[in-house]
């Protein structure tokens, strides 16, 4: 089921669709035109001028060999195997080959990647099992994603498809002396392919042959002023059929995908020295898509008593009650295929945003300004409840907005010191409104057991106990950050060198907290006139307060790098680093509105790896070590909460201290002309070196605090595994070539619980794609077709996973994509 209920919504895909077809049949008619070779771009990086660029002079026999890869991980242009960086690169081939897009899919490439994306406000991104966020606006993600020169400051920026790519690099450690605000764990940074002054372009449809898709993704690129002024649009398109069946009256299907967008550039150099690039983009999904499928609805707690015992209450026993005519829920392995969602409302998700790069060649000196505003809004109605019957709406409303500036000076490449300084200022600032909305049967089901055996005769009381009652939180995050910053290398000789770094940052942070209550039209609150249903009102709306000030941040931080390199010979490069961060701290407020801050988060890293080419270049093996201490670590847990209504809030707060250790094994191999075969392993030992005072998960009712020292961190499995293979060959006839890949990602399990509680375990699973297709040329035009598989053995897994309450059960909050089969044509002219 596809979202159409809005003729803006429509007309908007129709004009989106058109222009692609429009980009794709732009240049056919116009004799001789053929497509550039990949990469063929404007003489200007993105990062750096054309005499600082890499060359690459290839040797006289390339064709089994591995290709030598540009990166900008460290804003200048560089062979990625000659910095010291743990760098995994997924180039525009293997994007394009893969339908590699969201952050989701990055996960199945890059070694120690891990992420849940359910919406945007929810999404979670970690590096070695650390620096996940999910669904606070006032907390700062621990791994940067970075798009074009741009940090974004909000996490839900990056819940989108990512399309017209150069490349992807994800750097693992932290970066925060080069690569924005708070990477304290890693980066992700998204390098869009540049304009061309040479006309080109591509055109790619997909439909899906199992289930319903529309996938279709155009670029177009030329000149428009000879060797001065030059642009590249592209659009995408990204429909697809959810994988739950909505069994409630309304029907249709959840967890769907509906996307689209697009990105126009122009990039202008006036002189020679001087390289201006303007960047605009958009992308929005309108999806019935955020689902929390439950699956366990426990009997007992975990000393064997019954959760039901002493008046105590579950999801399934509220609807046990005579009010709801014997309903059955769905619960269990129902989930994976269905659900039972009456108040269905799509997830709304807008992103936008707009840059200036300007790069001035001074000489042996680049100065670069890039100059950046975004926009994030979110908007998500949900059927808390999952039932059929009117019980509870409820979601987040969200609108963040940044401007940034960075100004950067780039020294060229020299024999013994090159260098980089700069500034960097943002300003972000949000309003998230959290919004429930009671329904008629609401009071049926949040009423204790004694309230309901007084009310269930007078139905009309029970229902106005809570009918049309509507709550919102409001709260008003703003940061102020201002950092200088500076790396160099100074190359000790012509093998060694030292990498030093510094950032100074300081940071300002305010936050406005206020919560309502009324009823959805507006009107004041009135007493039902009855003692019970008003009690079943107060239970579920908790402390109503005015506007509260939290208490201000103004705070002061430094990171810093070391790393020595040697380079033993031309194709092994030997590494060690040193480095700390620190993430600010959070202005955050207790469910009654009192504030409680939350206190920055500080990281100790150490690197130590190898880079080498082998066999004459046919192999590339990247073998990296590492330890990382990070104190005060933030992370959304549950505490124990007389005034809730569930007996929990869900707070930001500061675990004491975590320690992640391990290897991570990367490699290619050029098995022979038509074949080659990539790995990468990652053994993982993270865990909490101190959390002993942590809240138990909510099977353990005999005490109140458990020591979780010495377990493994949440979300981090302590082996990944990615092997993939890719095949290609002349056919012998009519110019056609046979093209097959394989990729398969593996995990050992987890647990993806908070508070570490025995439900949240998802057992080790591998997940596998694939495609076979043919590859031409038509009238000096590239084409390909292709047959797809994602998922292709149907395996079931979550992301994340919600703990039970006594009003829900344990819920899969992070569902995977099933299997889903496409039929792909793309070209290229």
């Amino acid at each position: 089921m596809f979202s159409n209920d809005q003729t803006l919504h429509k007309r908007f895909q129709r004009n989106l669709l058109s222009s692609a077809v429009m980009l794709a049949s732009l240049s056919m008619g116009v004799p001789g035109l053929s497509f550039g070779a990949e990469g063929d771009v404007a003489p200007a990086s993105n990062n750096t001028q054309s005499q600082n660029s890499i060359s690459i002079t290839p040797d006289a026999d390339t064709s089994q060999q591995i290709e030598s890869v540009v990166v900008t991980s460290r804003n200048r242009e560089e062979l990625a195997q000659n910095i010291p960086v743990p760098v995994s690169v997924i180039g525009s081939k293997q994007l394009d080959r893969d339908g590699i897009v969201s952050v989701d899919d990055l996960t199945r490439k890059a070694p120690g990647l891990t992420a849940t994306t359910p919406n945007a406000r929810r999404t979670g991104i970690s590096i070695r099992g650390i620096g996940k966020a999910s669904g606070n606006d006032n907390m700062e993600a621990a791994v940067g994603v970075i798009v074009d020169n741009v940090f974004l400051s909000h996490v839900g920026m990056s819940y989108q498809d990512f399309t017209d790519l150069d490349r992807v690099e994800v750097l693992r450690g932290p970066q925060g002396t080069l690569l924005g605000k708070n990477t304290t764990m890693g980066a992700i940074n998204y390098v869009s392919k540049l304009p061309s002054f040479k006309p080109q372009g591509s055109f790619e449809v997909e439909g899906g042959l199992n289930k319903e898709a529309l996938k279709l993704k155009a670029s177009r690129s030329d000149a428009l002023i000879d060797d001065v002024l030059a642009y590249r649009a592209s659009v995408f398109v990204d429909q697809q059929q959810g994988d739950l069946k909505n069994i409630s009256p309304l029907g249709g299907n959840v967890h769907e995908k509906n996307r689209f967008g697009g990105r126009l550039q122009f990039l202008w150099k006036p002189t020679e020295n001087l390289n201006i690039r303007l960047n605009l983009d958009e992308a929005q999904s309108k999806e019935y898509s955020n689902t929390k499928p439950f699956m366990i609805d426990p009997l007992t707690f975990a000393d064997g008593s019954s959760r039901t015992a002493s008046n105590k209450l579950t999801y399934t026993s509220r609807l046990a009650r005579d009010y709801f005519g014997g309903y059955v829920p769905v619960v269990g392995d129902r989930s994976w295929n269905e659900i039972d969602v009456a108040q269905l409302r799509p997830l709304i998700t807008n992103n936008s945003g707009e840059s200036l790069t300007i790069d001035w060649d001074l000489g042996d000196l680049t100065l670069t300004s890039i100059t950046a505003g975004r926009k994030l809004h979110f908007d998500a109605n949900n059927d808390s409840d999952q039932t059929k019957f009117d019980i509870n709406q409820g979601g987040t409303l969200v609108d963040h907005e940044q401007f940034s500036q960075e100004f950067r000076l780039t020294s060229a490449p020299s024999k013994v010191l090159d260098y980089q300084v700069g500034l960097y200022y943002l300003h972000d600032s949000t309003e998230s409104t959290s919004r429930t909305l009671f329904g008629q049967d609401a009071g049926a089901f949040y009423a204790s057991n004694s309230q309901y055996s007084s009310l269930k005769s007078n139905k009309y009381l029970l229902s106005s106990s809570l009918n049309q009652v509507y709550s919102t939180t409001l709260t008003t995050p703003q940061t102020d950050s201002v950092a200088a910053f500076g790396q160099a290398n100074w190359h000790l000789n012509d093998k060694a060198t030292l990498t030093f770094g510094l950032r100074d940052t300081n940071e300002k942070k305010s936050s406005d907290s206020q919560k309502n209550a009324s009823f959805y039209d507006g009107s004041a609150l009135v007493s039902t006139g009855n003692a019970a249903a008003d009690a079943i009102r107060a239970s579920q709306l908790g402390t109503v307060y005015g506007l509260v000030h939290g208490q201000d941040i103004n705070n002061n931080s430094v990171s810093w790098l070391l790393s020595p390199s040697y380079q033993l010979d031309k194709d092994v490069l030997l590494y060690a680093s040193a480095s700390s961060g620190q993430k600010s701290g959070s202005v955050q407020f207790k469910s009654n509105g009192t504030p409680l801050n939350v206190d920055p988060e500080k990281s100790l890293d150490f690197e130590l790896g190898v880079k080498s080419l082998l066999l004459d270049k046919r192999l590339l093996l990247n073998v990296n070590l590492y330890q990382t201490t990070v104190k005060d670590y933030q992370a959304t847990t549950s505490i124990l909460d007389s005034t809730s209504s569930t007996g929990y809030s869900s707070v930001l707060g500061n675990i004491p201290e975590i320690r992640a250790r391990g290897v991570e094994v990367e490699g290619s191999y050029a098995a022979s002309h038509d074949l080659n075969l990539n790995f990468s392993l990652a053994y993982n030992d993270a865990i909490y070196s101190d959390w002993s005072t942590a809240t138990c998960p909510a099977e353990i009712v005999s005490v109140a605090v458990c020591n979780n020292t010495g377990k493994q961190v949440v979300g981090a499995p302590k082996v990944t595994g990615v092997v993939g293979a890719d095949y290609q060959t002349h056919l012998g006839f009519g110019g056609l070539s046979f093209h097959s890949y394989v990729n398969a990602v593996a995990r050992t399990s987890q647990n993806l619980e908070s508070q570490l509680s025995i439900y949240g375990r998802q057992a080790g699973y591998t997940l596998v794609d694939g495609g076979i297709g043919v590859v031409g040329n038509y009238n000096k035009n590239k084409f390909e077709v292709d047959l797809i598989a994602k998922n292709l053995f149907d395996t079931k897994y979550t992301t994340s996973i919600n703990g039970f309450s006594n009003s829900s059960p344990v819920g899969y909050d992070g569902i995977g994509a099933r299997r889903y089969i496409g039929l792909v044509f793309k070209t290229k002219y």
